[in-house]
């Protein structure tokens, strides 16, 4: 049956969405990043309502920017796009079609980055100085475990997450307790069970799709921006240029990327960051042979020669002109690549090279690999794992088939 008529990437995200599987994975995919996002919701012993003598208050969204609460720059921006998202889903409802759907990834992108680099300034006036939104404060008051401490008949009414524990709480008794046992200081139950430090199972997973998102995005990122600006230089400006960045690329292939990365962090430390920037820059290479391939074929082409002989500078029909023309295979690329580092990640936690303060789905499973006893560590990561990278690689081929005619005969 011919297809309808549209702009071409209108056609590909047809053929995309046509595909049973592809709707599938992106109702997984938007599975993960909503758990992400809205963990603290999830789980947590701060009350979402409170409501005493004092008045109706909600104490989740001031502890939200509570340093004490969140150590992590990452999990700042997640809280702020918490707050965020039904925001934006009011405005562009509003707008209706007066938006497209790059304006509006446009707007979010900005929003999320305003408001939460705004919220790490130092920008209000505090004791000694000047303090951010997200500064060090005292615990809230308003807990779950204050809540319990208090006589039935002077308990104010409050709202909880629907599962009663912090990410970073160790409770006594809580080492290795069993999937459905009871918590006696929230009265909540561990759901999934408990580690080998005393952290709620299923928490610590709601906690550890923020750092597998983090990381997919931000390794892979780093790794598309090298990749892209070393591929299109080689590929665009060719001889020496191009002999002298390709062997610098094959050099970097020759190297077992995850044997390169397991030995820069050994020797540098395991923080999450780290790890991020690490993954990153070792791997960079396959993108930027990709790329390279994309601009020589482009390079011949007409157009080229046509804002060639404008006079255009070369780094505008480098990125204004050929790129737009080859993104689409690196889109693709780039959905296998943030798969791979969150495998990557993972991989890397499991061998005790991870950071042990991140709530990572990797060390939950290195807990499993000491504790082989305690089935609900090995099964309950490992199959998270599996579920993000799984969801990631099938986009990734739907798309690839949806955008590549070859693919389709």
């Amino acid at each position: 049956m011919p297809e309808q008529g549209g702009s071409p990437a209108q056609l590909a995200w047809s053929r995309f969405l046509a595909r049973r599987s592809s709707r599938y994975g992106l109702g997984m995919l938007a599975l993960i990043v909503l758990t992400g996002i809205y963990a603290p919701f999830l789980s947590n012993e701060v009350a979402l309502v409170w409501w005493d003598q004092d008045g109706l208050r909600f104490p989740l969204i001031w502890d939200l920017f509570n340093r004490r609460s969140y150590e992590k720059i990452y999990d700042v921006y997640f809280n702020v796009l918490a707050l965020l998202l039904p925001v934006l889903a009011v405005v562009f409802a509003t707008l209706g079609r007066r938006i497209g759907v790059t304006g509006r990834i446009k707007i979010g992108v900005a929003s999320l980055a305003l408001v939460g680099t705004f919220c790490l300034l130092p920008v209000f006036p505090g004791h000694g100085g000047r303090v951010a939104v997200w500064d060090h404060r005292p615990f809230t008051a308003s807990g779950i475990q204050e809540w319990s401490a208090l006589p039935e008949a002077k308990r104010p009414f409050a709202v909880f997450t629907p599962v009663k524990h912090r990410f970073d709480a160790t409770y006594p008794g809580a080492i290795l307790q069993s999937p459905g046992t009871m918590n006696p200081v929230t009265g909540g139950h561990y759901w999934l069970g408990t580690d080998a430090g005393g952290h709620d199972v299923l928490t610590h997973l709601f906690f550890g799709a923020r750092i597998s998102l983090t990381v997919g995005l931000v390794a892979a990122g780093l790794s598309f921006l090298i990749g892209l600006v070393v591929g299109a230089v080689s590929g665009y400006f060719g001889g020496w240029v191009d002999l002298v960045l390709q062997r610098i690329v094959e050099i970097m292939m020759c190297f077992p990327t995850f044997i390169l990365i397991l030995t820069v962090v050994a020797m540098l430390g395991r923080d999450i960051f780290l790890i991020m920037t690490v993954i990153g820059i070792t791997s960079w290479a396959g993108t930027a042979r990709l790329v390279r391939g994309e601009f020589l074929a482009h390079a011949v082409r007409d157009y080229v020669t046509a804002v060639e002989a404008l006079g255009l500078p070369r780094w505008r029909i480098m990125f204004r002109h050929i790129l737009p023309n080859a993104i689409a295979p690196l889109l693709i690329s780039l959905t296998f690549g943030i798969a791979g580092s969150v495998g990557a990640e993972s991989a890397l936690a499991f061998v005790g090279l991870g950071d042990p303060t991140a709530p990572s789905w990797g060390v939950l499973l290195e807990q499993g690999r000491e504790n082989i006893r305690y089935p609900w560590l090995i099964y309950t990561p490992g199959l998270a794992i599996f579920a993000i990278v799984m969801t990631l690689n099938l986009l990734g081929n739907n798309l690839r088939e949806a955008i590549d005619p070859k693919q389709r005969q």
